[in-house]
């Protein structure tokens, strides 16, 4: 998510890999799309990605490109599955996303999408009975090298 040259890189890996093994990739995967019902979680969710790219560089919209991409990098099979922690008052995952907002409060704010009363009602809403959003997900992907065919190097 913080590569600019994904495509080259992943090529570049699954060219190293030997024949037989396999390339293991995870990336985190955003699950607040344009469907998603608009919550304080969801709104600050969204100005924290925005809020990434413009700072850092960050895109995590070809992350679900990654099957694919390993694929077309000439590993198979390939396989994938997104781990999503559940968003519960004071679970491990909403107190990391209530501290990365406070981290990236500055660039949250920045993008326009958000304000400071947003950022604190979104740590609000984490913390309460109320939440009803999905996190961020964990993606992880792999694919297998194939073996060498024997009968090629004869």
């Amino acid at each position: 998510m913080h590569l600019p040259e994904y495509e080259r890189l992943i090529t570049a890996l699954a060219e190293r890999v030997a024949p037989g093994g396999v390339l293991v990739l995870s990336d985190a995967v955003d699950l607040t799309s344009d469907r998603t019902p608009d919550s304080p979680y969801t709104s600050v969710m969204r100005a924290m990605w925005r809020g990434l790219r413009s700072t850092i560089g960050t895109d995590v919209s070809w992350v679900p490109s990654y099957p694919h991409l390993l694929r077309g990098a000439g590993l198979g099979p390939v396989a994938a599955e997104i781990h999503v922690p559940p968003l519960q008052p004071g679970s491990p995952i909403s107190r990391f996303w209530a501290d990365t907002w406070e981290r990236s409060r500055q660039a949250m704010v920045a993008t326009g999408l958000v304000d400071d009363a947003a950022v604190d009602a979104a740590v609000r809403y984490l913390g309460s009975d109320a939440c009803a959003a999905l996190s961020a997900g964990m993606l992880t992907v792999w694919g297998w090298k194939p073996e060498e065919d024997p009968a090629v190097g004869s």
